[in-house]
């Protein structure tokens, strides 16, 4: 796993544990779906004057019609590279819930046998710098 921090992040009012929650989702997610492909990125930086943190794989990726459904509580790809695989669907509406309850988002990019990138951005308590 290839962790990247940028320098002087600025101050989050946040609930550390439900946030660590979330970003252990979204890693368990990635290490789940990367079919034995074990490249993964987690990156904490500024954008767009909030923080993002992201979580990044070369996995099997989701397609375009389905990324808009994935944070809905219960909802599970139905792909036959998603078959066997535990869980329950309630990770990812987790991730979107922590998110908005501290007045964040959460986004995905996402191609097919490529692999995904899950993206929490929240909000800074002060002025930061871009990195």
């Amino acid at each position: 796993m290839d962790v990247r921090v940028a320098p002087d992040l600025p101050e989050v009012v946040m609930d550390a544990d439900a946030v660590g929650q979330a970003l252990a989702n979204l890693v368990d997610n990635a290490i789940k779906y990367s079919a034995g492909r074990r490249a993964l990125t987690v990156e904490a930086r500024v954008a767009d004057g909030r923080l993002a943190l992201s979580v990044a794989d070369a996995g099997i990726g989701i397609p375009a019609a389905e990324q808009g459904r994935i944070f809905e509580k219960f909802y599970r790809a139905g792909r036959s590279e998603t078959e066997g695989r535990r869980g329950s669907g309630v990770g990812l509406a987790l991730v979107k819930h922590v998110a908005e309850a501290h007045g964040g988002t959460v986004a995905v990019e996402s191609r097919p046998g490529e692999g995904s990138r899950f993206t929490l951005r929240l909000p800074v308590a002060g002025p930061c710098r871009e990195s």
